[in-house]
């Protein structure tokens, strides 16, 4: 049985950038670490602050960070190396020390995303060339696979993609599935559109009708849609920061925690009212370091919502609440689609796998978010106590059925 992880990471040095496209990364300037970075990230941005209590108010963005995750975010860069050519032999960079790491813990295929890509992105942004992520995007897909060169049968980065640019997006897609590439990124929240002049126009569903060529085209390469946390995050009512506290900690930690779980849900939602699904019954979508506890809730509610309810335990004639009426007119039920279609990754390190895959054994797959902080080394052996009395079957299904979906 193979184990594939379809979230691990490359730690991409401070001038990862230089190695594939000089000129860019002169228009960028000085790159940034992801230190610099991370408070406008991860910090609290609202006009709201000023009205708050004097006491609220935060000297500085990055003072609103909850101590614990900042810790957190400086250990993160202490793993990220200044220079491309400090990295051989560092398992967090090299494609050789990368699979040493992979036998030692028994794992045969990792799917490796970007850590630190964010970096460059702020940098454009700052420079007010928001024009460049594309080409930013593009570099990176050239960096990852001259890392895993000659590797990429276990090592398999994913393509990061222009959702505002359908045919390009294809054209990457397709460039890159040739050259090994099996995945490639989209948000967890719809897709943000700038006009020529900069400004934000209203953002558009990925389950658009302008997105139905890249759906086809995931099919027919075989590539898995991959959500991961950090793509998209939904925003909680400001308000929650107005409790008559002394700082902003509860709202940081509401965002933190709580949030991030809704970005998934409605996504998958979309997914499936929409049709995206239905018309394409042979895309695979993995839904990445955003936990699993709220799965279940996901599945019973979108069920209950079209009236094909699975609970058997009400008496005929009981009322049973269908929002969607005549309305929803899709053959299967919504949970029906997400079973034969999506997989979603545990916290390994923090979120146990029971009850969640007692409730839903054909939608979790595995993960070990290697190198990151909250990642583990010792992942394979942290799930395979969760999975002792399962059969061969389940846990196959857990540790290689996303390859068998996509045909890896």
């Amino acid at each position: 049985m193979r184990v594939i992880d379809v979230d691990a990471h490359l730690h991409e040095p401070v001038d990862w950038l230089e190695q594939v496209d000089p000129q860019l990364a002169g228009i960028l300037g000085e790159p940034l670490r992801f230190i610099d970075i991370a408070d406008g990230i991860f910090g609290i941005s609202n006009s709201g602050v000023a009205r708050l209590p004097e006491q609220q108010q935060p000297a500085s963005r990055r003072e609103t960070l909850l101590p614990g995750f900042a810790h957190h975010l400086e250990m993160t860069d202490e793993r990220q190396s200044d220079h491309q050519a400090d990295t051989p032999g560092n398992a967090t960079c090299d494609a050789g020390a990368r699979l040493e790491m992979c036998d030692a813990e028994g794992i045969d295929v990792q799917f490796l995303n970007p850590s630190f890509l964010a970096s460059s992105f702020v940098q454009a942004a700052r420079a007010k060339r928001h024009d460049l992520a594309p080409r930013i995007k593009h570099c990176w897909n050239q960096w990852a696979m001259q890392v895993v060169q000659g590797h990429v049968d276990r090592l398999i980065p994913v393509t990061q993609i222009d959702l505002n640019d359908v045919p390009a997006a294809v054209n990457e897609m397709t460039r890159m599935r040739k050259l090994g590439s099996r995945a490639f990124a989209i948000g967890e929240s719809p897709v943000g559109v700038r006009s020529a002049t900069g400004s934000n126009l209203l953002a558009r569903s990925i389950t658009h009708p302008d997105f139905e060529p890249l759906w086809s085209a995931a099919e027919d390469l075989g590539m898995a849609a991959i959500a991961h946390v950090g793509f998209g995050r939904e925003r909680i009512q400001f308000g929650w920061a107005n409790n008559g506290g002394s700082d902003l900690s509860t709202y940081s930690l509401l965002s933190l925690a709580i949030a991030p779980q809704l970005s998934p849900q409605l996504l998958l939602g979309a997914l499936v009212f929409d049709g995206v699904l239905e018309r394409h019954p042979k895309l695979t979508v993995i839904i990445e370091e955003l936990g699993i506890s709220w799965l279940p809730h996901l599945l019973t509610v979108l069920d209950s919502a079209v009236g094909r309810s699975q609970n058997d335990q009400l008496s005929d004639g009981q009322v049973r609440p269908d929002y969607a009426g005549a309305a929803y007119r899709l053959p299967l039920a919504p949970s029906e689609y997400l079973r034969r279609q999506v997989s979603v990754t545990p916290l390994v390190a923090t979120e146990p796998l029971r009850p969640t895959l007692d409730l839903a054994p054909e939608m979790l797959c595995f993960s070990s978010d290697y190198p990151h902080v909250e990642g583990s080394g010792q992942a394979v052996a942290i799930c395979d106590r969760q999975l002792g009395d399962l059969d061969p079957a389940g846990r196959a299904a857990f540790y290689q059925g996303v390859g068998e979906l996509i045909g890896l």
